[in-house]
């Protein structure tokens, strides 16, 4: 079971630590303390893992974790200086190798490296119910030579970090803690790794649960309990494992009475609106099922089961007459065989009397019908040899070897067909019987449906029985609001009337606004038109090679003439429209553009508002009204067979007779 374990310290010379020591013993590398001129090496049954991230500017010898948590030493000169911190962190045991070890790079990389600190990280396997890893970060910005100044921003991190684990705080709005951040790091490979174990960083105190957590246990501890000597940070966990069992024990009974209880309310709702024969469709359906309580989903879910069952029966049965007919076939080869044996027998046996005949006059009849006998012999002999052929084609697929093998195959396949398809017989008779009993049990939870939909209808109160199942589940989602206000058809029919109304309006307002943009448009497109073709008219007047050009040339002045025309047509067109010069235009632009982008939004949302709303109360409307006249027409059928019983009756009376 994954669990949930990230603790944090400093590593401070206040504490008589070394950097240096601390990466000896994590590493399980022999490392020389320059600052105390000693060798710092811890011996380990099972070699750590390890690897150094670095920025992309650090300089390639902090990778050497020798130098640089030597350098570290150097760059710290105070005698209560925090050289480092660490984290101790609880890999999911539902990794492999390689996965924990992906998993701590990627949140080291993420978390760490890439905000400018140096990660030495060691991955602990000396117990494989305990694997765990160490990272060591360095606390100063760095440059290409080395260390720079201590970054304080990281404190805040790392003392959040701490302050949440203790439950103090909660996490800044946008901002994960490092505790969160592992539990989803870890959670997102847990799910990669197609396992459903998910961990989290919340205590169990926050989670509600009554559970006491237990402790991290520490190498020391961990070593003692190894040995079989009893720690307190061990005795402290066995005692809440103990405390643990009990409460757990508790829970698991709370929650089977609360299931329970919830089962028994739902079957009480499934059979306030289901008939005797109903219910009796319905509990025999559920104990079919092993439930108390079943759904339309248990049932579909078993008759999807039960095609599954019948489908594979086809095969199997299809397989056997295929094999019967196999065994047929030889079983005839063999019988022809033998006829045809007989057949040779007898030939052989004439041409041997023909020999021995010593008739000298019928010397040349004989021999012609000792060779008739001989060509005999030879067709019989063709054809045994075609059935022996067409026997040795079945000989693997049915596995026998000789004819005596053959019917003893035959013998014990004919049995073992019996029995299976017996069986098969048996399995459809049951398969037929428990559709039979899940049909009946749908049909009853279906009406049960429609009546506890129905009963908050008021049009519905004897229609409901005409309402079909899939309208029943449309008014199902709106029988809240059937609650609080009697829904009839009436009621529903001035509300879509409403509606309608409102929607009118909206689009009349929508269709007004684009109008008045179309005709703003083309009063833009005629004012830019006007002033291109009086911009033409001002340049060829002031013109004088043109003012000459158009005495002596026709073509000249008609161009220059209807450049005239064109621009008094556009005048009187602008002026029809309204146009009342560019400062009006823009202001009336500026108007528009400003409905377009405050009010027309608010329009055509509720627009589309309204519509939705049409669409589902005509459903409602529609699915009642259904219902209604399905009733309507029931009733009339049922009055015009009792007003052409009682006319044939009263015939009868009467001495006619209609039914012939």
């Amino acid at each position: 079971m994954a669990i949930y374990h990230l603790s944090m310290q400093i590593i401070s010379r206040s504490k008589g630590q070394s950097a240096v020591a601390a990466a000896a013993y994590r590493s399980g590398e022999k490392l020389h303390d320059e600052r105390t001129d000693e060798q710092k090496f811890y011996a380990r049954h099972v070699q750590p893992e390890t690897m150094i991230l670095t920025p992309s500017h650090a300089p390639e010898w902090m990778k050497d974790r020798n130098r640089l948590w030597n350098e570290v030493e150097k760059v710290e000169k105070r005698k209560d200086s925090q050289l480092a911190r660490e984290l101790n962190i609880a890999l999911p045991i539902e990794l492999n190798h390689d996965q924990q070890k992906e998993l701590i790079q990627s949140f080291a990389q993420d978390e760490f490296v890439q905000k400018g600190m140096v990660a030495d990280i060691a991955i602990h396997r000396d117990d494989p119910s305990n694997p765990h890893a160490h990272i060591m970060l360095t606390m100063r910005n760095l440059d290409e030579n080395g260390f720079g100044k201590k970054n304080r921003d990281w404190n805040a991190d790392f003392a959040h970090a701490k302050e949440n684990a203790r439950g103090y705080v909660k996490n800044s709005e946008g901002c994960l803690s490092i505790r969160e951040q592992w539990a989803n790091y870890a959670n997102q490979a847990l799910e990669q790794a197609k396992s459903k174990e998910r961990i989290t960083h919340i205590s169990h105190e926050n989670r509600g649960l009554e559970v006491l957590p237990t402790i991290h246990l520490g190498h020391v501890a961990h070593d003692m309990e190894k040995k079989g000597k009893q720690s307190d940070r061990g005795q402290i966990n066995r005692e809440r494992q103990e405390y643990n069992k009990v409460v757990i024990d508790l829970q698991t009974y709370r929650r089977q009475k609360e299931t329970h209880l919830q089962k028994m309310k739902e079957k009480e709702k499934q059979f306030s609106f289901s008939t005797d024969i109903e219910k009796t469709h319905i509990q025999k359906a559920a104990s079919l099922l092993n439930q108390k309580v079943i759904s339309l989903n248990d049932i579909s879910k078993r008759q999807e089961e039960l095609r599954k069952m019948a489908d594979r029966h086809d095969p199997i049965e299809r397989h056997f007459h295929v094999q019967q007919q196999q065994f047929l076939n030889v079983s005839n080869y063999y019988d022809r065989v033998r006829d045809l044996e007989r057949e040779i027998k007898q030939n052989e046996e004439k041409v041997d009397e023909l020999k021995k005949s010593l008739n000298p006059f019928k010397l040349k009849e004989n021999n012609m019908m000792k060779r008739r006998h001989l060509d005999k012999i030879s067709d019989l002999e063709s054809n045994k040899s075609s059935y022996e052929r067409s026997i040795q084609t079945y000989k693997e697929s049915l596995r026998f070897s000789s004819e005596e093998e053959f019917y003893e195959r035959y013998t014990e396949f004919s049995q073992q067909k019996e029995n299976r398809l017996h069986q098969i017989k048996y399995e459809k008779q049951q398969i037929q019987v428990e559709s039979k009993v899940l049909l009946q049990a749908e049909e009853a939870i279906k009406m049960t449906k429609i009546r506890e939909v129905s009963s908050h209808y008021p049009d519905l109160k004897t229609a409901g029985k005409y309402l079909s199942y899939e309208n029943a589940l449309k008014l199902e989602k709106h029988v809240d609001m059937a609650k609080k206000t009697p829904v009839t058809l009436d009621v529903i029919e001035k509300a879509i009337k409403n509606q309608e109304n409102d929607l009118y309006k909206l689009k009349k307002d929508l269709k007004i606004f684009q109008t008045e943009k179309d005709h703003l448009n083309k009063i833009k497109s005629q004012v830019t038109s006007l002033e291109k073709t009086e911009k033409e008219l001002v340049e060829l007047s002031n013109n004088p090679g043109e003012a000459a050009k158009r005495l002596v040339s026709k073509k000249a002045r008609q161009h220059y003439e209807e450049l005239q025309h064109k621009a008094n047509h556009y005048r009187e067109n602008l002026k029809e429209k309204g146009y009342k010069g560019p400062d009006d235009l823009n202001k009336r632009q500026d108007e528009i553009r400003e409905l377009e982008q405050k009010v027309i939004p608010t329009i055509e949302k509720d627009i589309k508002v309204k519509e939705h709303v049409i669409e589902t109360v005509s459903g409602i409307f529609d699915a009642i009204q259904q219902a209604t006249r399905s009733e309507e027409q029931a009733q009339q059928r049922h009055q015009l067979r009792r007003v052409r019983s009682i006319t044939i009756n009263r015939s009868k009376d009467q001495g006619h007779d209609f039914t012939r």
